[in-house]
Formats: structure tokens, C-alpha cells, sequence
């Protein structure tokens, strides 16, 4: 079985996707074999109102409970996101919360931010931060979104000791700094933007957080799949049973699923 907690649903403005809707995201799943994904709304990213995205997400989904597990996304700029946040997590049950901060004009350390992470980490539910969705080289050039920096991480973690966060398509993550911010046992990390041969990036923060810390992910529908499953295949320096967590087992111990094939 094998979990992608990198993947999203919707159009995205600047270049077209090959898979865009739920059915075709399901699809895409399927020719590479991959059982379930965590899946985010691009709608909820570039709509003024980023909770008009999450209500099309959710009823996108439907069909397909077994495979999707959808992402709320919040912005605190926007009026009235407490109350669609207490629908978030109350009568929606969200598995995971995902902010974007670049893109809707805010830090995690201004006000917003720090609005946002307090109710997050009181509700108790992971916080997915997408580190950038794709690269800047070969942006529009009206997409003026910088990435997140590892920098804005540690403040976010050493501020809020007791919220969980999920790492989507991140770079340049050193496993002791992220242990001395206190994440050991706080974050999952997926490998779509890591190395595990050549520089050794997910070896070197599974010594340092655990195999516990590192997830499948793929970032799909913008990236190829392939790379991904190569990645988990190159893990053959762990035990069978670890490369089943990385693959999905702690996946759906992170976000409190349950553990079924």
C-alpha cells in the first residue's frame, strides 16, 4: 500500500495540469499504484474567499472516500475564517489544515499568522505547510510567491510546542535543527523534493527524527509520479517494515486513520 501526502485537486492559473479534478486524480492514481493521497484544493489557494475551494474540495471527494483524504485550507485574512474554520474541524472532521501563507499576504509570525497556528494547535489537528508548488525558474510572472522559509518553521514550532506539522514538498531540511526545534515526534515529512542517494537528505533525517518523520509523497499533478516511486524503492537500506511506514503506515498514524490495507 502506498499513501501520497503531496497532491492536489483543482486549475491551477499559471499552467495547465494534466490531471485537475478528483476522477482524474483518482486515475492517476491508479496507473501507479498508489491506494490513497492527502489532497489539497488549488481553488481554495487563488480564490479571494479560500473557503468557497474547500466546500467544492469536499463535495469533489465524495465518491471516493477510500482513496481521497481532503485538506482544508484556512486564510486568516480573509473575514469571517474563524467561523469557517470551526466548520473545518467540528462538523467536517478535517485530518489536516493547511495554510498558505505566500499567497494570501501574510507571515506566520504577523498577527494572522499567529491567529491561525493558535487555533490550529488548539483544535489539535496537523498543520500541512507546502513549502512552494513549483519552482520559481519557471513561474509566471505574475505568481510572485516566495517559498517558505525553514527559518519561519522553527519560529512556527518553537512558538506552538504542541502542533503537528506535515512538510509537503520541502528542501534543504536538516534533521538535527528540526530536532533542536523541538519537531522530533511533530512532523511528517514527505520526500517528493529530497534526495536519498546522491546528497542522502532522507537517510540523514531518519537518523536524526526517526523513520517515524518521513512519508511518501509525490507532489502530483504538477511533478512526474515515477520519481517518487524510485525514491521509495532506493530505500532498500531499511527493514521491510520500516519502508512500509515510510510508504503509508505512518501516514495514517499522523493523521489518525485508521490502519487498514
Amino acid at each position: 500500500m502506498i499513501f501520497d501526502v503531496n497532491a492536489h485537486v483543482g486549475h491551477y492559473p499559471f499552467r495547465s495540469l494534466r490531471a485537475r479534478t478528483a476522477a482524474e486524480v483518482v486515475a492517476l492514481l491508479d496507473r501507479h499504484g498508489i491506494d490513497r493521497a492527502l489532497v489539497s484544493s488549488l481553488h481554495a489557494v487563488f480564490y479571494r474567499d479560500a473557503h468557497r475551494g474547500n466546500e467544492e474540495l469536499w463535495a469533489e471527494v465524495q465518491p471516493w472516500p477510500k482513496r481521497l483524504v481532503p485538506v482544508a485550507t484556512v486564510n486568516p485574512k480573509y473575514a469571517g475564517w474563524e467561523r469557517d474554520f470551526a466548520t473545518i474541524t467540528g462538523e467536517w472532521k478535517a485530518r489536516a489544515v493547511t495554510l498558505v501563507p505566500e499567497h494570501h499576504g501574510y507571515t506566520l509570525d504577523d498577527e494572522s499568522g499567529r491567529a491561525a497556528l493558535t487555533k490550529i494547535e488548539a483544535a489539535g489537528v496537523p498543520l500541512l505547510l507546502t513549502q512552494r508548488l513549483e519552482d520559481r525558474r519557471q513561474r509566471h510572472a505574475w505568481d510572485r510567491a516566495e517559498d517558505l522559509t525553514v527559518a519561519s518553521l522553527f519560529a512556527a514550532a518553537k512558538a506552538f510546542p504542541t502542533l503537528r506539522f506535515i512538510l509537503s514538498n520541502w528542501a534543504g531540511l536538516d534533521g538535527a535543527k528540526l530536532a533542536d526545534a523541538g519537531l522530533r515526534g511533530r512532523v511528517l515529512i514527505d520526500f517528493a523534493r529530497l534526495q536519498v542517494v546522491y546528497r542522502e537528505e532522507v537517510p540523514k533525517l531518519i537518523a536524526a527524527l526517526g523513520v517515524e518523520a518521513l512519508a511518501f509523497g509525490s507532489h502530483l499533478p504538477f511533478d512526474y509520479v515515477a520519481g517518487s516511486l524510485i525514491k521509495l524503492e532506493n530505500l532498500d537500506f531499511l527493514s521491510p517494515a520500516d519502508r512500509e511506514r515510510v510508504a503509508w503506515r505512518n501516514a495514517v498514524r499522523f493523521l489518525g486513520l485508521e490502519e487498514k490495507q
